[in-house]
């Protein structure tokens, strides 16, 4: 599906994770590794907060730029929707070689531009048995947060898991 050819779905990337989606992988996430929540620039602490919630130890700031900075021994993270930004994003987690789980919508699969940047790599899949859904932010408050998401998520895994699992 080409997203841009239809106007019923404008790209946002002012959606954001809710607990859930972080609480069931929790048990995929090591206790012992210092947490990134790398695409927080300008925007909310949501998801943040609530891996902290979690028990675990997390930088992440809206004022940090992912493109230009490294923190932490593990990213997790959810990011943004719109392609160009999102393949810069894939582009530099792949050059920082760290483990990760990202959030994503699962046709990202199915592009030439992920193919591109995971040739090669060792990537794994944890499928949710339902779909992930997302609470809509603008100026910081939320003005959406239904459960008719109309794309189904996947989170991505790089030097985490080794075998492809389901939730």
């Amino acid at each position: 599906m080409n997203f841009k050819d239809c106007p019923k779905l404008d790209i946002h990337d002012d959606y954001y994770t809710r607990p859930k989606s972080w609480e069931q992988i929790i048990d995929f996430i090591p206790k012992d590794k210092v947490i990134w929540e790398a695409c927080m620039l300008n925007s909310n602490t949501q998801s943040r907060d609530t891996l902290r919630g979690l028990g675990l130890e997390v930088v992440g700031e809206t004022n940090i730029d992912c493109l230009k900075e490294n923190h932490g021994d593990m990213i997790i993270t959810n990011p943004p929707f719109s392609t160009d930004i999102k393949k810069q994003i894939l582009q530099r987690l792949v050059e920082l070689d760290k483990p990760f789980i990202l959030i994503m919508n699962s046709t990202n699969l199915f592009s030439k531009y992920f193919k591109e940047i995971f040739e090669g790599k060792d990537i794994f899949f944890i499928y949710p048995t339902s779909k992930l859904h997302f609470d809509k932010y603008e100026d910081g408050e939320c003005v959406e947060s239904k459960n008719n998401t109309s794309f189904y998520s996947i989170y991505v895994c790089y030097k985490v898991i080794y075998q492809n699992i389901w939730l």
